[in-house]
């Protein structure tokens, strides 16, 4: 057992070093040019981002649910500039250190094993949760957005003006719309559907995989094609949306006596209870 860990520790170690020394170019002397030349095309990513891109690189991963919530928590202004190397790279180094600690310490037990194992998990954990946490908040700004559609066709804007200022609304759900607007400009698409060809609306939405987010644009595409009807059926649908809301807030609002249980129990009443029953348990057994 000992030596199938080491053996897979020593591989992981070559790796990596395989890895970062074949970037390292070895140069003597060289004038002021030649250095700023270095300076500007050296790779500025951190160990984490190199190592995790090298791994997928070299063997040509593709880890799609990854991708996935990383589009999610990059939408939330997190992990800018990073890509799914960048997470299996933090998972690799968390999974390296833990192996270390056990072969230095000869800490052979299924309790070191798991928490190396949950250290590993750690960065996708928190990506996952990242994702979760702008999901959520796209969901709670539909009615807003919708609303303010709404009274920008209710004043006589058309329906790509409306979307157009929808995209300066604050939070994941106005840069999801500033993206598609600026997806529409530099492509020179239409924002909404024409002889049954889906729009960039319709297009950029669905990307996100979310019933309810593409249910919105395919809403707003339709009301753009009411003409003078538009502005009254953009009412009904930021109408809907606010009751929808509502509904889910009082349904959560319910069940959130149902979501305190558990937490209440670890937290409250178990150290309660076992700061009553130690002492006591502790002077009845002095007392034989």
């Amino acid at each position: 057992m000992e030596t199938m860990i080491a053996l897979i520790a020593a591989f992981l170690i070559s790796l990596i070093g395989y890895g970062y020394f074949r970037r390292v170019e070895f140069s003597f002397g060289g004038g002021a040019s030649s250095r700023m030349n270095r300076f500007a095309t050296a790779d500025r990513r951190g160990v984490a981002d190199r190592l995790g891109d090298t791994v997928m690189d070299r063997f040509g991963l593709t880890i799609e649910g990854w991708e996935y919530e990383l589009m999610w928590a990059q939408l939330g202004g997190y992990y800018d500039g990073k890509t799914v190397g960048s997470v299996l790279g933090s998972s690799i180094l968390y999974l390296l250190g833990g192996m270390a600690y056990i072969l230095m310490f000869n800490a052979y037990s299924l309790t070191f094993f798991l928490a190396v194992a949950i250290a590993a998990y750690f960065p996708y954990m928190k990506l996952k949760s990242r994702a979760d946490d702008v999901r959520k908040s796209v969901k709670r700004g539909l009615p807003e957005a919708a609303a303010l559609i709404a009274a920008e066709m209710s004043a006589g804007s058309s329906a790509e003006t409306a979307i157009t200022r929808a995209a300066n609304l604050p939070g994941p759900l106005g840069r999801l719309i500033k993206d598609t607007v600026s997806i529409a400009q530099q492509s020179g698409r239409l924002i909404f559907s024409r002889d049954l060809i889906d729009g960039v609306l319709v297009e950029h939405f669905s990307k996100y995989r979310i019933t309810h987010i593409e249910a919105f644009a395919r809403q707003i595409d339709l009301v753009a094609e009411k003409g003078a009807e538009g502005p009254k059926q953009m009412g009904e649908v930021a109408r809907g949306l606010a009751r929808e809301y509502r509904s889910e807030i009082k349904s959560e609002s319910e069940k959130l006596g149902n979501k305190l249980l558990l937490p209440m129990t670890l937290y409250i009443f178990i150290p309660f209870m076992l700061a009553i029953f130690i002492p006591l348990g502790a002077a009845i057994f002095q007392s034989f």
